[in-house]
């Protein structure tokens, strides 16, 4: 063999070592943790997953008895307390905001050494623009956590992913265009109930269902501000958004939606799975709910397409993605918070424990981004343009992961993996795969123009002041504000006033915290 080829040869074998050599020099640990599913089960020597997660990482996943993710919060202070929290484990961070302030001052959760953090560049990437664990480590002086966003690709997800499902063939038989403000959602949600749109000759049809203000709020911010949470004007000035004057306009619509029967009298009462049933049933041309790609999939498929078989559900249906207040107005949506779930360590893990994990959790995030769906080469292909092909068996099925691999859990814990629901180039779904993503880049092209960004800070603001202010429930008051009979503006204004004795303390304790951080 010639010279010039046998050192090409080498340089090759040592690219493929380099890149699959294992991640740790000794002997497996085991470390226990508590993922985001059920229980999972670990067992190498029959799940293949287990096996190279084991083979290439020297981690043997321990799943912890309890399930804390998916219990009542107040299981995981006690096992905090007690010392017996899993070594890696899913955390609710801000949904359980303790997970923050309770748990980083009594050192409750491990903090991350920057030591390790520089080995792994791609987490250390994540960390630094990350807004919330950057605003963790300003007030912590650390990083006390791995971010877990909904997706790991930061450019799909801009905004909220909330979404009014509706009938497009309703709006072509009544010539309607599709609605793009509160104005032209009300006028639609008329048309659907007046206009006999299924042209049955029958007064059976109506506007707005789905399931609550809860969602619906997410919409609010056709204001220009954050409904949900926290803001700050061009002075300054904090305030809590849904308490702004500039929210009357959407409660006026709504108002009239309410009083001409188009919105759903029970719709403050009405779950998510009864609005997607009454949507489903042909009765309702518009439905509030998630609209990420899975979310997507589920209401076009699980729901509207089981209920219409006859049919291509996305013959008939499509997506609102945001909304303006009038005719004319630019659309927002709330901008997405990436972290609000993250993964923690325990103050017991080893530091050798945790690079491991930090290996494994790079590899993740690179090299092995696709390994929700499996081994490479056995569940799915990647093809020479990069696009990523499942496996099938002679009757056209993929995989059923989660029996084949009962450990498949201990893959997510980078993100939710909604990147692999929504890229194209990337085979997720048996039916309408095609459908499914571009109905999600039609309504990201839209809600991710503008997103607004709440003030996080105040979130982690642990102080009764701050914390009691939610006691006051908002959504309750809308409700109340949308089916009663004074006007709108007189019922808004009542409900700021009594709303100072929560946000008034609320709001000098938010600024004097923003003025000790620099927020």
């Amino acid at each position: 063999m010639k010279l010039w080829k046998l050192l090409a040869l080498i340089a090759a074998l040592t690219l493929v070592f380099t890149a699959t050599a294992l991640a740790y020099d000794g002997e497996v640990l085991d470390i226990t943790a508590d993922s985001d599913d059920d229980p999972f089960t670990w067992d190498p020597d029959n799940d293949a997953m287990a096996a190279y997660i084991r083979d290439n990482f020297g981690i043997n996943f321990i799943q912890s008895d309890i399930n804390y993710y998916n219990n009542d919060f107040t299981q995981t202070q006690i096992a905090a307390a007690d010392g017996n929290l899993p070594e890696v484990f899913t955390a609710d961070i801000l949904y359980y905001t303790q997970e923050i302030t309770q748990f980083i001052p009594e050192e409750l959760v491990a903090e991350i050494p920057q030591e390790l953090i520089d080995k792994y560049p791609l987490t250390k990437e994540r960390l630094e623009n990350d807004a919330v664990s950057q605003l963790v480590h300003d007030m912590y002086g650390g990083y006390y956590f791995l971010p877990k966003p909904d997706s790991a690709d930061p450019t799909i997800y801009k905004a909220e992913r909330k979404g009014l499902f509706i009938r497009k063939d309703w709006l072509e038989k009544l010539n309607l265009e599709m609605p793009t403000t509160w104005e032209e959602l009300y006028e639609v949600a008329h048309a659907f109930t007046y206009g006999d749109p299924d042209g049955n000759g029958i007064d059976d049809t109506y506007g707005l269902t789905g399931d609550g203000l809860g969602t619906l709020r997410y919409f609010f911010a056709s204001t220009g501000v954050s409904n949900r949470y926290w803001n700050k004007d061009a002075d300054g000035n904090w305030f809590f958004g849904a308490l702004d004057d500039r929210n009357i306009t959407p409660l006026e619509w709504l108002r009239k939606m309410y009083e001409d029967k188009s919105l759903d009298p029970d719709f403050a009462a009405t779950s998510w799975k009864e609005g997607l049933q009454k949507f489903s049933s042909n009765t309702f041309g518009i439905c509030v709910r998630n609209a990420d790609a899975d979310w997507i999939h589920n209401v076009m498929v699980k729901y509207y397409g089981a209920a219409n078989p006859d049919c291509n559900p996305f013959d008939r249906v499509s997506l609102i993605g945001a909304l303006g207040n009038n005719k004319g107005d630019q659309s927002h949506m709330e901008a997405y918070i990436s972290c609000m779930v993250a993964v923690q360590f325990a103050p017991e893990i080893s530091e050798e424990k945790m690079d491991r994990f930090l290996a494994f959790y790079e590899y993740l995030l690179g090299e092995g981004k696709y390994m929700r769906l499996g081994l490479e080469g056995e569940d799915y292909t990647i093809e020479a343009d990069g696009s990523v092909k499942l496996i099938r068996d002679a009757e056209g099925k993929a995989s059923n992961l989660a029996t084949k691999y009962p450990s498949i859990p201990a893959t997510h814990w980078t993100s939710w993996g909604f990147e692999m629901q929504a890229l194209p180039s990337v085979e997720y779904y048996d039916e309408y795969n095609d459908e499914t993503k571009a109905l999600k880049a039609v309504v990201c092209a839209i809600r991710n123009v503008e997103p607004l960004y709440p003030e996080v800070g105040p979130i982690l603001i642990d102080d009764v002041a701050v914390t009691d202010a939610s006691a006051f429930n908002i959504t309750s008051e809308y409700w109340a504000i949308i089916t009663g009979t004074e006007p709108v503006a007189d019922m808004f204004h009542d409900m700021q006033f009594r709303a100072q004795a929560y946000y008034g303390p609320a709001t000098e304790k938010v600024t004097e915290i923003a003025a000790q951080y620099g927020w």
